[in-house]
């Protein structure tokens, strides 16, 4: 069975990514967002912007 890559190395990859860009990584979840748009938009990436898409109410699930 093919596991998911763990977070340490979604982590590590995104830090490569980041330096190949020649982009500072992140220190915040807004400066991620931000990046991860611009950098969606300029490989043509289809998808409308965080500020204009819609919430489906679906948030984050709260553990009881």
């Amino acid at each position: 069975m093919d596991e998911k890559p763990t977070v340490r190395q979604v982590y590590a990859l995104a830090a490569a990514l980041c330096e190949r860009l020649g982009e500072e990584f992140p220190t915040s979840g807004a400066d991620a967002s931000e990046l991860i748009e611009r950098v969606g938009r300029a490989n043509g990436h289809p998808a409308p912007a965080l500020e204009d898409a819609t919430r489906t109410g679906r948030g984050r699930r709260r553990r009881a």
